[in-house]
């Protein structure tokens, strides 16, 4: 947000910028801020909307009071990827032939080979995190701060303690009933990396170093605190079909991109939510971890 020299209550006016990607439905987004249009007013508050990729620049040079990012920064960049390449192409890292392609669709699945976790973590979750924090480190104001929370590793979604994950675990009982094509689950990649509190400071090393336009902003960033928190995820009021909506919501796309047919799809999805009543209690929820971590940018 940005914050203006005028004062309500003997507070400061602000002004806050929603950034959703471009690909997200900017209406509904605009619908439920409007919904709370008296909210903003009567706390001094103006808004707008900025569709575009937090991968890439979002704001003028030094004009950021403070930035938030929630949730949201463990999904990589997927424009990183050689000129005419899917998704899919991330699953040659560390595994150029494919040979072990069928036996993951999350990268943080215990299932996923080593040797393409660590080509994950170098090639993906670290650089594009270090471009994420050069990039805003260049639109904060000297003495600004930014507060990141993201999924982190590990997250019963995808690392249940018996091995493969939910989504893979459905996909291989399905190929193993005939519903599905091992085509489907070989091409499903689910592009987010779980990090770590070590992935994080490894990334903020990094952006200190990464170039952009002949600069590295990111060397005027302080690391003040990083820390592991760990959560579980429920639904108190629709339970084990809540927790499921959510899991679903947050997966379908990763598998369309796949090209399922519907039918296909929908076999996926039943098979899911079988798996979910057989390793998840409703009343206990799902474990999951999340990373938070505040930077501040150098005073010049």
């Amino acid at each position: 947000f940005q914050r203006n020299c005028d004062t309500i209550d003997g507070y400061p006016l602000l002004n806050i910028t929603f950034e959703e990607h471009p690909a997200s439905d900017e209406n509904k987004l605009k619908s439920t801020l409007e919904s709370n249009k008296e909210w903003f007013e009567r706390n001094g508050i103006t808004w707008n909307v900025l569709m575009k990729s937090f991968y890439e620049p979002l704001f003028d040079r030094n004009s950021v009071d403070f930035l938030m990012s929630y949730i949201c920064l463990h999904w990589l960049d997927t424009t990183d990827l050689p000129e005419g390449e899917s998704i899919s192409h991330w699953k040659t890292l560390g595994d150029e032939n494919r040979t072990e392609a069928c036996d993951w669709a999350h990268i943080n699945e215990a299932t996923a080979p080593l040797r393409v976790q660590e080509a994950w973590r170098s090639k993906l979750a670290i650089n594009h995190l270090a471009k994420f924090l050069a990039l805003r480190a260049r639109e904060l104001k000297p003495g600004a701060e930014m507060l990141l929370v993201m999924v982190g590793h590990p997250h019963e979604f995808v690392t249940l303690k018996d091995g493969t994950g939910p989504l893979t675990r459905a996909m291989k009982r399905c190929i193993e009933k005939g519903k599905l094509r091992s085509e489907i689950l070989d091409k499903t990649v689910v592009p987010y990396f779980l990090r770590t509190v070590d992935d994080v400071r490894a990334a903020v090393i990094v952006a200190e170093t990464f170039e952009i336009d002949n600069e590295t902003p990111g060397a005027k960033l302080e690391l003040i605190d990083c820390r592991s928190i760990a959560a579980v995820t429920k639904d108190d009021d629709n339970g084990m079909d809540g927790i499921f909506d959510l899991f679903w919501s947050i997966h379908v796309h990763c598998i369309q991109a796949a090209s399922p047919t519907e039918v296909e799809l929908e076999s996926i999805k039943a098979e899911s939510r079988q798996i979910f009543d057989e390793v998840y209690d409703s009343n206990e929820g799902v474990p999951s971890t999340f990373v938070a971590c505040t930077l501040r940018r150098r005073q010049e």
